[in-house]
């Protein structure tokens, strides 16, 4: 599976019967099925991603989906709408970007669900 953004072949990071794939040159990270994502949120003590809310951007083009190869939406929340996901309307898969400017060459699956954690903990937050 290619990355959306850097069209290089992104790593998977399987744990049990999840899996994320994560591109080692942006550090982006791809959420494969909803569920997964949604069992992360809440044991983090956060709501299911349906209910964090967030505003759908159809100004700006957010590339493919590495599964799918249709377009991705854009969803805005966070503090005055400064974070943005892109998800995808057909399989459900979610993109959250790199935190680094210089991402590690490996990440495990604790850091990879704490990136993406910790990245919905700042979306949830409204002020």
């Amino acid at each position: 599976m290619d990355c959306p953004r850097c069209s290089v072949e992104m790593t998977e990071i399987a744990h049990e019967d999840s899996t994320l794939q994560r591109c080692a040159d942006c550090g982006g990270l791809w959420v494969v099925d909803p569920a997964d994502l949604n069992k992360l949120l809440l044991h983090a003590n956060l709501p299911a991603l349906s209910a964090l809310g967030g505003f759908v951007n159809t100004d700006e083009i957010a590339g493919m989906c590495p599964a799918c190869n249709v377009d991705l939406v854009v969803v805005e929340g966070g503090e005055k709408k400064s974070l943005a996901y892109d998800t995808c309307e057909s399989c459900g898969g979610v993109w959250v970007e790199g935190e680094e400017d210089e991402p590690a060459a490996e990440l495990d699956w604790g850091g990879a669900t704490g990136q993406v954690v910790g990245f919905f903990k700042r979306f949830a937050k409204k002020k």
